[in-house]
């Protein structure tokens, strides 16, 4: 549950609120409630769902550590976050899987390991993990 007067209104941009300010806690929420709705009808298992939030407590910490937590900032991240699992959702129907599990998620990852190898390719603030040098 988002605590009262983490944001307000709604944005006419998206459907993510306008903050006001967030923590990470709230973040975490509003994060997860993106990767729900962007399931559809498929189910998250138990060990899918460990996955997904740690990665979104991964690049929550990221944006904290880069400073970058401004409304445009977590717009771009929870954007990011629904075409991870759009990648998920069309890695689980080529499979003609009925529910995201660990081998989605490890699907989209390479998915996005491969395209990121032909491009510059980013889903900030959850991909790349890290920048090589």
């Amino acid at each position: 549950m988002i605590p009262r007067g983490a944001y307000f209104g709604q944005d006419n941009r998206s459907s993510l609120p306008k903050i006001s300010t967030m923590t990470g806690a709230s973040l975490n929420e509003v994060f997860w409630q993106t990767v729900v709705s962007a399931c559809g009808s498929f189910k998250i298992e138990a060990s899918c769902q460990l996955f997904l939030r740690a990665w979104i407590s991964n690049g929550i910490q990221r944006m904290e550590d880069e400073h970058r937590m401004k409304p445009e900032d977590v717009e771009t991240a929870n954007s990011n976050l629904k075409t991870f699992v759009e990648m998920m959702t069309s890695e689980a129907l080529r499979t003609n899987a009925t529910k995201l599990d660990s081998k989605a998620f490890r699907a989209a990852e390479h998915a996005l390991e491969r395209r990121s190898m032909v491009s510059i390719f980013s889903l900030w603030p959850f991909w790349p993990h890290a920048f090589g040098g």
